[in-house]
């Protein structure tokens, strides 16, 4: 039985991982970024030139995490950032800190022509309004190239509770759900946007009293 969390769910389990479970938002990271790195490497994924687009947030911190790991295995890998990286939240901050330490390369734009393989790290399960207008216009011109792209935990551009897509989505051919999968990518266009999902365990640690509203 699959077993679906919303956005506020997952919000909780993880805090509670945090809080209570002692297991920092950084071991999680990395945890999610090694489930990640196993899942490319058993999938058949061409790994030959991979891009890791990585937001701002937690979502991107699992990207960059993967940029290094990839880059660690010799895998080669570009990291880009979608918006100003000043911006972003410490845990992106420090995930970016060691991925320049290790020589991952970074990019300001790409041609998506180009990518054997594109990581979706830009936006998960946080995402609670339409994306900014140029972010949409970049996945809209994505999605009319014949790429692969594998989304971290959730589409960019999909509502985890309601599968809608928020202004324009990313359509990937997996989808890789951290801990469990989310209600939205068995919902509305999120199903078919969202691809094979994936579930990993990356140690999430459930509340004693925590019942899954949705089966």
């Amino acid at each position: 039985m699959t077993q679906l969390v919303t956005a506020d769910e997952i919000k909780a389990i993880e805090a509670y991982t945090i809080n209570e479970a002692g297991l920092s938002a950084a071991v999680l990271t990395e945890r999610a970024a090694m489930a990640t790195l196993q899942v490319l490497a058993a999938g058949r994924f061409d790994l030959s030139n991979v891009l890791v687009l990585a937001g701002l947030g937690g979502n991107g911190a699992d990207g960059v995490a993967l940029a290094r790991l990839l880059h660690q295995a010799k895998i080669p890998v570009t990291l880009q950032f979608v918006g100003n990286v000043n911006r972003a939240s410490q845990a992106v901050k420090e995930q970016l800190h060691a991925a320049t330490l290790c020589g991952v390369q970074r990019a300001e734009k790409s041609d998506f022509k180009e990518p054997s393989l594109i990581i979706d790290a830009i936006f998960g399960t946080g995402l609670n309004k339409d994306l900014p207008e140029g972010l949409q216009k970049m996945l809209k011109a994505a999605n009319h190239i014949d790429n692969t792209v594998v989304a971290l935990d959730l589409p960019t551009g999909i509502d985890a509770n309601t599968g809608e897509i928020r202004g324009a989505a990313l359509k990937a051919k997996a989808t890789i759900a951290f801990g469990f999968e989310k209600v939205g990518c068995e919902k509305a266009q999120g199903k078919k946007m969202a691809g094979r999902v994936i579930p990993q365990d990356i140690g999430l640690v459930l509340p004693e009293d925590f019942i899954f509203s949705i089966q």
